[in-house]
């Protein structure tokens, strides 16, 4: 029952995260077309035949729909509803602010892209830095289990009564397992850091 759905969301993060890590590309793509000359539509029909998928489906996409009758800003949100992106967002308003007050494009999305690719960056250090206290969360979790075991295999009658005996061992492994719990998603918190 829950499979389906925890696949499709997988499949979904997974397209995300893929576009996420091309869309500063796709953005210099767009400059680059913009100071050649191209107008906005033009930048992203050549986005939509140069660049990898998922970046070159959507903005094909995008392309499409313009050319069905619906302005570059609706197909633009349409986009965003699509791939729901802080990074996509944030490119989004700037062209939407820049169509209404003018001014350079090119060199608008020049500045997001250095700035996607720093908090890319950036995140990449966080994670590595992050990296000891996510894995000792991981042993810390699993060390009681692995010692359980343990015991189990050399002293099954020490561990026995834990399983046996509801009114004690029962509530034990329970309060046991919750501290377990609560500790994973204490040293979760401490590692997470929002960027």
């Amino acid at each position: 029952f829950f499979a389906p759905r925890w696949y499709i969301s997988f499949l979904q993060q997974r397209r995300l995260n893929a576009f996420n890590s091309q869309l500063s590309d796709t953005i210099n793509m767009m400059v680059n077309g913009l100071r050649a000359g191209y107008s906005v539509l033009q930048a992203m029909e050549a986005v939509a035949e140069e660049m990898a998928p998922p970046a070159s489906e959507e903005f094909r996409r995008v392309v499409r729909e313009v050319q069905l009758g619906l302005s570059i800003e609706e197909a633009l949100n349409n986009l965003l509803r699509r791939v729901p992106s802080d990074d996509l967002d944030l490119m989004i308003t700037a062209m939407n602010v820049q169509r209404e007050v003018g001014g350079n494009l090119a060199e608008v999305l020049d500045s997001i892209s250095f700035t996607i690719r720093e908090r890319i960056r950036i995140q990449g250090e966080i994670r590595a830095l992050t990296a000891q206290g996510r894995y000792s969360g991981y042993i810390v979790s699993l060390l009681p289990v692995v010692v359980a075991i343990l015991i189990y295999f050399i002293n099954p009658d020490f561990i026995r009564p834990l399983f046996e005996d509801r009114t004690c061992g029962w509530p034990v492994l329970g309060f046991a397992a919750m501290g377990v719990i609560i500790g994973n998603i204490v040293i979760r918190k401490i590692v997470e850091i929002e960027v």
